[in-house]
């Protein structure tokens, strides 16, 4: 690396640096405050009209959110709604009407007190035909 010596540089340089190293700590700040969180399958498949639990984990809350990748492939179904629900209380719920990844996210409900156990599920329902549900992938903040 190359020594900059202190009249090298100008203020518009030392603005832009500065700008820059507050935007790398803010997103490491981001990545280190993030913890995965692992589900457990419950069903692989869904060809029910009434919400079916799919997947599930529990953990003590250190954070105010959780967001889930589930992956989604419709077989004779036009549809599937995918649920996030966490003690019982829907956080977030996506349609789907193409196969592929949908994210459900959202914020914790404020009666889970930190450092206390809560089950956090993925749900699922079609109108007619069938779904295979996987969650991909789990993440708290």
């Amino acid at each position: 690396m190359t020594k900059i010596a202190a009249g090298d540089l100008q203020q518009a340089d030392l603005v832009r640096i500065i700008s820059d190293l507050q935007a790398r700590v803010k997103a490491l700040e981001l990545q280190a405050g993030v913890r995965s969180v692992t589900f457990v399958s419950a069903a692989s498949s869904t060809s029910s009209t009434t919400l079916t639990r799919m997947a599930w984990t529990t953990f003590p809350r250190s954070g105010s959110s959780v967001t889930v990748d589930v992956s989604v492939t419709l077989s004779g179904a036009s549809s599937c709604e995918v649920q996030l629900r966490a003690d019982g209380t829907q956080i977030d719920s996506q349609t789907v009407t193409a196969s592929g990844v949908v994210t459900v996210s959202g914020f914790l409900p404020e009666g889970w007190a930190f450092g206390a156990r809560k089950v956090v599920d993925v749900q699922a329902k079609v109108g007619s035909g069938s779904a295979t549900v996987a969650v991909v992938g789990g993440w708290h903040r």
